[in-house]
């Protein structure tokens, strides 16, 4: 059984990923998703982490936003598209605003009705690495709810990082109705589980270059200890009697 990848399931039944990429980025000053991240994009790194655990993966962009999407079985793009931009292998979509400028809930809107599968992870492009244990617990709290959502001891939500039904798309359709564009209403209209944070910063955000700069450093930090570990492992089993 090694190496067999369990996906992540609510309910018993399979989920679809949705990765909200179509954000303008004001505070980054740049498209958070062409960002480059050893050699790939944001997106790519985020989607790469994601992909293997859901049985459909779509790639919310806003209109005229152009996005190259790699992963190591395809490659896709997008420019200025007025409909679904869809891979050679059907399970990973990328899907345009329907309403533009509607941010986040204008994303997340029209990733689920685009969705083949109820239940949906919803995952911001710049949370760029992605606590899998955390999406299978808020997945497992949606089998009884409409929506799943982490909350840190401080009591903020995590909109970006959550399980949302399909079922919801009536309430998010009131709510863009009466002008209302934040995710954080619905949680008291819909049936909302909470699945609390054991700490604050769990789920980290590149809100800002100083963010971005901050996690290139940590990530290279992480490396120079890993190839460390990895030589000395090496020179520890080279130096066994045979």
């Amino acid at each position: 059984m090694g190496g067999m990848t369990w996906k992540i399931r609510c309910g018993g039944k399979p989920m679809t990923a949705i990765v909200l990429a179509g954000g303008r980025g004001r505070r980054m000053k740049a498209d958070k998703a062409s960002l480059d991240v050893g050699g790939k994009t944001l997106l790519e790194h985020v989607v790469a982490q994601i992909e293997p655990y859901f049985k459909e993966v779509l790639v919310s962009v806003s209109r005229g936003q152009d996005i190259v999407l790699t992963t190591e079985r395809r490659t896709t793009t997008t420019r200025r598209s007025a409909s679904p931009a869809r891979t050679k292998a059907s399970q990973l979509r990328i899907v345009p605003d329907e309403t533009p400028g509607l941010g986040p809930i204008g994303g997340l809107i029209t990733g689920l009705r685009a969705a083949r599968n109820e239940a949906c992870a919803v995952v911001a492009c710049d949370i760029p690495e992605i606590d899998l244990s955390l999406l299978r617990s808020l997945a497992r709290a949606a089998g009884d709810a409409e929506i799943a959502v982490a909350v840190d001891p401080a009591g903020h939500h995590e909109p970006l990082f959550a399980v949302y039904r399909r079922s919801i798309v009536p309430a998010i359709e009131s709510s863009l109705r009466s002008g209302e564009r934040s995710l954080l209403p619905l949680y008291k209209v819909c049936r909302t589980a909470v699945v609390p944070l054991d700490g604050p910063g769990r789920v980290r955000n590149l809100n800002t270059r100083e963010d971005y700069v901050a996690y290139l450093r940590s990530i290279e930090v992480s490396g120079r200890r890993g190839r460390r570990a990895h030589r000395k492992g090496s020179a520890g089993r080279s130096g066994r009697p045979r």
